[in-house]
């Protein structure tokens, strides 16, 4: 397992990642559609968020970005490869973004999927608020963790 940062070179293979990734909860196609713009990523996100890739046996498996403004760091991407879900890479993933990119004593905030809520209050996030998503009626979680920042 590596960890590296991610390259322009890299975008399409993270984009297939998230999409592939978001489709293995079984969410219809159309709503996978519709969702794309917060699914992916474009070059110039590349630059202005961290972002940072786990690859096994030289292959990228999966992906993560932070970004961070005066209140807290914010988790825009976490995502796996289906066939590498529950098997800890997100897990292992989510504490390097956070060790090397967490790096004040701030919140960790994410908008999660409903499905991934038990990860992250596994991880040590609570739930906090909710948005409206697509479709309506439904709600993703806004989660936060706080830093294990140390001086």
């Amino acid at each position: 397992m590596n960890f590296r940062i991610a390259k322009p070179d890299d975008i399409h293979t993270l984009n297939t990642i998230s999409i592939r990734s978001k489709g293995h909860w079984g969410y219809p196609s159309s709503w996978i559609e519709h969702w794309k713009d917060d699914l992916t990523l474009d070059e110039a996100q590349l630059l202005t968020q961290n972002v940072l890739v786990i690859e096994e046996d030289g292959q990228i498996i999966g992906f993560s970005s932070i970004t961070e403004n005066e209140q807290a760091f914010e988790i825009l991407h976490l995502w796996v490869l289906p066939e590498y879900i529950g098997k800890g890479y997100g897990k292992k993933l989510l504490e390097r973004i956070i060790s090397t990119y967490a790096n004040q004593d701030k919140p960790i905030i994410v908008e999660a999927d409903p499905n991934a809520e038990p990860f992250y209050k596994s991880q040590g996030f609570t739930t906090f608020d909710k948005i409206e998503s697509f479709p309506k009626g439904r709600f993703l979680p806004v989660m936060k963790r706080v830093a294990n920042y140390t001086v």
